[in-house]
């Protein structure tokens, strides 16, 4: 398998030793199916590792969606502290989105504070990286990098040194949103090809390239959960149960097998005294329904459709039994606007209090005079009275086949999250059915749809994984309360030092040897801690490269 399954147990031989630590990303890990692949020997490293090591049900954060949820596991510290809340940002003043950068973010990485206390680090697809950091050994960014014409390496000339030994890289897996079922064997043919390669880089970079701490992130599992959820777990309740799916489901489980030897190839390239450590940013379960916010909130008079939209256009929209509005859409997708939601041009903003912009954030903002380019609510008094209003109403909104709510839990932003940059979350936040039902953005069709293929069987959840490994793991431990802003503190602690006092997450001690979790840590050097300057006023990603990052988006269901 790997030179870690080798190991011994006694934990003492690696006393004087310098520090290494491997992090090992399963973008939407979750145990309950993980247990299952393992079980059945789909996953035989995945399974010795969580044996000889400790595992944990990971809490994500809110929203657990990649970017905030990666960022957080890397800074650990909540949204309201690094300011990252989906992939997107808006413009200050204006109609505007703009994808999010590493440049956005307000507090330093796990791997910038070792960098500058001198460890050497290595990245590999770590989500929100791009731009990259020149202060690491090595490093590919990852998801929202705009295209391979960009500088996506560190150094810069490492793709043309590797490209020739290794092949083309494949910078992110290929979407979820598929216009037919005879794309799911090229999609999976996509995904091998991804996994497969991020393998190959990742090895040879880990055993040919100097560290002392190294992240690799693969973003597979989240897209096969996305697309093939109901198929995976045998439930069949979107997909039909026909030999051509079951045989799909069949190809989808020997990538789960390829995944798992993905990890083991990487674990190769490993020194016998790495402590490793398995992480997903969130977890996964069934999708249902979504449900239509923007709809919701025109209904309840909280935003106002333009005259262009009004009845007859919602009437056409009904009418629309052939989604030929929707397959034209994606015919001259080039012609909508870049930086912007389409609908929001079919909103009347002088007579509109609140809105929701991200089939994502699952949140609603309010219509702010001097925040929202056409703000209309009064910041103090009407402000709150609007974001009551909203929660009144969204907590009354119940499920037509239970009579249950159907918002399991609605909140003002800070009753989720903290911190200095608390205000560039929605104003108000909700999980729908336990996010069996998610956010759509849509001003037309039902409020309430049931899931469908092509808008993928699959989303996130709060439950991620933890596995541990490694001379200074304990075997054999299973931990509660375990958060993904404790990762970060654990790895910081393995190299001595003591979080800083902005973090939120803890070491994890209960999970180290006594050797390890006794030690006296020492405080990091005082420029590897605290408050980052806010961006640049220059913006990262140029205009065409924003359009590519937003169609990319689009095409994996997230615009």
């Amino acid at each position: 398998m790997n030179r870690l399954s080798a190991r011994g147990g006694d934990s003492s031989g690696r006393t004087g030793s310098p520090p290494r630590v491997l992090v090992i990303g399963l973008d939407g890990a979750t145990f309950d199916l993980l247990d299952v692949w393992t079980e059945r020997g789909l996953m035989p490293n995945l399974r010795r590792l969580a044996e000889d090591g400790t595992r944990a049900v990971l809490r994500s954060v809110m929203p657990p969606v990649t970017v905030p949820a990666w960022t957080s596991c890397i800074t650990g510290v909540n949204p309201g502290k690094h300011g990252l809340f989906d992939f997107r940002k808006r413009v200050p003043g204006k109609l505007e989105h703009q994808p999010v950068s590493s440049r956005d973010l307000r507090v330093p990485t796990l791997w910038e504070m070792l960098a500058r206390a001198g460890a050497q680090v290595g990245l590999i697809s770590v989500p929100g990286t791009y731009p990259l950091s020149s202060q690491t050994s090595f490093a590919i960014s990852g998801m929202l990098t705009p295209g391979m014409e960009a500088c996506f390496t560190n150094p810069p000339s490492l793709y043309d040194e590797l490209r020739p030994l290794l092949g083309d890289y494949v910078l992110d897996a290929p979407s979820f949103r598929l216009r037919s079922r005879k794309a799911l064997l090229p999609f999976l043919d996509a995904l091998e090809n991804c996994t497969r390669q991020r393998a190959r880089y990742a090895e040879h970079l880990l055993a040919n390239r100097p560290w002392d701490a190294a992240m690799v992130v693969f973003m597979g599992l989240d897209r096969l959960q996305h697309v093939l959820w109901d198929v995976l777990t045998g439930e069949f309740s979107v997909h039909p149960q026909t030999p051509e799916m079951l045989r799909v489901r069949d190809r989808a489980e020997k990538y789960i097998s390829l995944l798992d030897r993905a990890v083991g190839q990487v674990l190769s390239a490993c020194p016998q005294d790495t402590d490793v450590l398995i992480v997903s940013d969130h977890g996964f379960g069934p999708l249902r329904r979504r449900f239509r916010l923007n709809q919701w909130l025109m209904r309840r008079g909280l935003l106002a459709p333009s005259l262009r939209k009004g009845r007859a256009g919602r009437l056409l929209a009904a009418a629309d039994v052939f989604r030929l509005r929707r397959h034209l859409g994606r015919l001259f997708r080039h012609m909508r606007p870049s930086t912007g939601p389409p609908f929001w041009r079919w909103i009347d903003w002088s007579r509109t209090r609140a809105y929701s912009p991200s089939w994502t954030e699952a949140g609603v903002y309010v219509n702010l005079k001097g925040r929202e380019a056409e703000g209309i609510v009064a910041p103090g008094a009407e402000y709150e009275q609007v974001r009551e209003e909203v929660l009144h109403q969204l907590r009354q909104v119940t499920d037509p086949d239970t009579g249950n709510p159907l918002v399991t839990s609605a909140g003002r932003r800070e009753d989720f999250m903290d911190g200095p940059h608390v205000e560039g979350a929605p104003d108000v936040i909700l999980i729908l059915d336990n996010i069996a039902c998610t956010v759509d953005v849509r001003l037309e069709g039902p409020l309430l749809e049931k899931a469908s293929w092509d808008s993928g069987t699959g989303t996130h959840r709060f439950e991620g994984v933890l596995i541990g490994c490694g001379p200074r793991v304990k075997r054999g431990q299973r931990l509660d309360d375990v958060r993904i802003i404790d990762v970060t503190p654990t790895v910081l602690h393995l190299f001595g030092f003591a979080p800083p006092e902005h973090m939120d997450g803890r070491p994890l001690h209960e999970m180290l040897v006594p050797e390890a979790a006794d030690i006296t840590p020492t405080a990091l050097p005082p420029s590897s801690a605290g408050e980052k300057p806010a961006a640049p006023p220059d913006r990262p990603y140029s205009e065409e490269e924003a359009r590519r990052v937003a169609e990319r988006l689009r095409d994996l269901g997230y615009l």
